[in-house]
């Protein structure tokens, strides 16, 4: 049953294009009431305040989606911020993701759900509404005169109040309206520059968010606020790399102009950046310039640490680069694009699984997806989206998210109602997936090994976008296993097989073998024997060898790489080109500062804030530590660890909050300590050695 809405959308008619709009509504109160609560829905962004008070602490309400599918609402009880007689409930609505100003790359500004900002809320207790958006409510320009999620904002404090006109009733943009159930968004950490470079401010780490100013100065002097990641030569600022895609003047750029009644302070709140540095031009006196550092709040539920300082500045990256790509999404980074791309999510998603409490933004996302799913069962290659990414950039390879990331969460939790919420979606994509494949099978539609450094030869993209079909197809024989569906499971089953003989035929033999074709094709399982396959890891190992273990490769056959040399018995080989000091190198990249992961291996170009390289520290769970999601029963009933030891890591800690409790995993030289909860069991695999496990345990390495 739909929930019912006492509110109307509205919008105000009366204000400049890009001008966020401000509402106002008035009820009076004979006494305060309890239980009372507000129920708002401000497209794109909103912040309202109830007799004069900021409600809630969250950023950026409500949360992204495809407006014209589905449209999120926030509650807040309020009962707190009432008081007798008048009360008013003041509401300004910024653009957000819903009004894209400007040209833009991703065809927001073309999207079907762009209008002005609307308004819809109501707020009631259980007996009673005591205020509904209409038309008695009121609306001005406020001084947000300008504001773009991606250019950034302008507020005129000089500028004199606009008198209120009556709102009007809008049409609203037709998605269902749901309640948000994600996380909010919120500050992370406040941080204080650590060089100050005349008026740049180094904050010296990577992050999303923006800054908080306080300055003086006389009325109608304006100061302007750039942010980047880079500096170029002479200390200012280098935007070049995130304005690359939108071709545009103004991007990451937030212009005040003050009243000038004294100290001002001046925060954004209707965008974000990716930033390191803020650089503040103007004619005004700095007085304090503090970064706000925000993303989803998220809780942390696994932790991994070692005694090799290499290993933990790259997962430190991996969790800074994950954290600000959370912002409602799972964005590629937060700057340039701030895109939902499919691929760089599945990409991060075991990683993710393993720190972080992720089901509920996971469901967001994959709602999302769904969302904006063609009848056809195309997906696009972001999500959300209106118009943009249902091209050559979609594929098996990207699309893979709507079936990794449920099987993933189906793993942790134990719970097939994740699978069951998009099993429609998977099989109408099943069904699409026949008219993107040639008469051999084969699938040539779509992204493959992305972004490897550059000169670097990696496998045919025929090769990585059918092996990724094959997986697809594989995930769902197991998918409807796991849901009683064994009449399709047994169909999918046999689809990826012959997914696997139309590979073999195509790509099993080749001449041109590179370090990506041959990490892939063990992956894939394109070998014809168990011989043919060693052949291969060890061909794999003697290249990177010959290479001096710099690979360089693209975003999955990198993590292949270390995957499949540990698994044939190269983890030294593995380890030796994770920790590759130079580039291209995971290590390289943490070494240059910043402490994010970077688009491109070489930096020169690109974003310094991406996580779709992050799946290197799945690997480190996997190989120093033993654990995986690939050997989790669903909801860990059981585990099979497989913990490699070498000297040159003295020592291994990882905790994890399982769904059944805390896991502690130790590893001290050859020394394998366990403390499971009650109801885990665990099969330890040490050299040739098989344990079976349970409570606390210790083991010894004897080879």
């Amino acid at each position: 049953m739909r929930k019912l809405w006492f509110g109307k959308w509205i919008e105000c008619p009366w204000c400049g294009e890009n001008t966020a709009p401000e509402f106002l509504g008035e009820f009076l109160l004979d006494r305060i009431p309890g239980g009372a609560v507000l129920e708002i829905s401000g497209l794109g962004f909103y912040s309202a305040r109830l007799n004069g008070v900021r409600v809630g602490d969250a950023l950026l309400q409500p949360a992204f989606s495809n407006y014209t599918k589905s449209v999120y609402y926030n509650r807040y009880p309020v009962s707190a911020l009432l008081k007798e007689g008048r009360n008013i409930l003041e509401v300004t609505v910024g653009n957000g993701w819903f009004h894209e100003p400007g040209e833009d790359s991703f065809d927001f500004e073309h999207a079907s759900w762009k209008m002005r900002p609307v308004l819809l809320c109501q707020l009631l207790t259980k007996e009673k509404v005591l205020l509904a958006s209409g038309k008695d409510w009121k609306c001005r320009g406020s001084r947000w005169v300008f504001n773009s999620l991606r250019l950034g904002v302008s507020y005129d404090a000089s500028r004199e109040e606009e008198e209120y006109l009556p709102a009007v009733i809008a049409k609203g943009p037709g998605g269902q309206l749901k309640e948000q159930t994600i996380p909010p968004i919120r500050i992370e950490e406040y941080l204080q520059p650590k060089r100050v470079l005349g008026r740049v401010y180094d904050f010296g780490k990577n992050m999303a968010g923006d800054v908080r100013i306080t300055v003086s100065g006389e009325k109608g002097s304006k100061l302007a606020v750039i942010y980047g990641e880079r500096l170029n030569e002479d200390g200012k600022i280098d935007q070049r790399w995130i304005k690359r895609h939108p071709e545009i003047p103004r991007i990451q750029v937030d212009e005040y102009t003050l009243s000038g009644a004294g100290p001002e302070v001046f925060q954004s709140d209707f965008t974000y950046k990716g930033f390191r540095y803020a650089e503040v031009r103007g004619e005004c006196r700095i007085e304090n310039v503090t970064a706000r550092s925000f993303h989803t709040y998220v809780k942390e539920r696994g932790g991994f640490q070692c005694s090799d300082s290499r290993v933990n500045r790259i997962m430190e990256a991996v969790r800074n680069s994950t954290l600000s790509n959370l912002h409602h999404t799972i964005t590629d980074c937060p700057h340039r694009e701030k895109n939902g791309w499919l691929g760089d999510a599945h990409a991060s998603c075991e990683q993710a699984l393993l720190q972080f409490d992720m089901e509920k933004i996971y469901r967001h996302y994959l709602d999302a997806v769904a969302d904006c799913q063609w009848p056809s069962g195309q997906l696009p290659c972001i999500a959300p989206t209106s118009v943009y990414g249902y091209n050559f950039q979609s594929g098996p390879t990207w699309d893979g998210a709507l079936f990794r990331i449920p099987w993933a969460l189906y793993v942790y939790t134990g719970k097939t109602g994740w699978l069951k919420r998009w099993y429609p979606a998977m099989k109408k994509y099943m069904d699409y997936l026949p008219w993107i494949c040639d008469e051999k099978g084969i699938c040539e539609s779509g992204l493959g090994d992305f972004l490897p450094m550059e000169g670097v030869p990696v496998c045919p993209d025929g090769m990585m976008l059918t092996g990724h079909l094959k997986e697809i197809q594989q995930l769902m024989s197991q998918i409807s296993c796991a849901l009683g569906k064994y009449r399709e499971a047994e169909i999918y089953k046999e689809q990826a097989e012959s997914a696997r003989k139309a590979l073999r035929r195509e790509y099993g033999v080749r001449q041109d073998r590179n370090i990506s074709y041959l990490a892939s094709a063990l992956h894939f399982d394109l070998a014809g024997s168990k011989a043919e396959a060693k052949r291969w890891a060890a061909e794999l190992a003697a290249l990177l060898g010959e290479n001096q273990y710099r690979a360089g490769t693209g975003i999955f056959s990198s993590v292949y790489m270390l995957e499949e040399l540990t698994r044939y018995g190269y983890f030294s080989e593995a380890l030796r080109t994770a920790l590759q000091p130079e580039c291209p190198g995971w290590v390289y990249m943490t070494e240059q500062g910043g402490a994010t992961l970077w688009e491109h291996w070489d930096g020169k170009r690109g974003s310094l804030n991406h996580h779709m390289r992050s799946g290197i520290a799945k690997w480190f769970y996997q190989a120093l530590a033993g654990i995986s999601l690939e050997g989790v029963q669903p909801g860990f009933r059981h585990l099979v660890l497989k913990p490699n030891f070498t000297e040159e890591i003295e020592w291994v800690t990882v905790w994890l909050e399982s769904p059944k409790g805390r896991i502690e995993i130790c590893r001290q030289g050859d020394e394998y300590r366990l403390k499971l909860p009650e109801g885990i069991g665990a099969t330890v695999l040490i050299g040739r050695q098989c344990y079976e496990a349970e409570g606390e345990c210790r083991f010894r390495n004897n080879l």
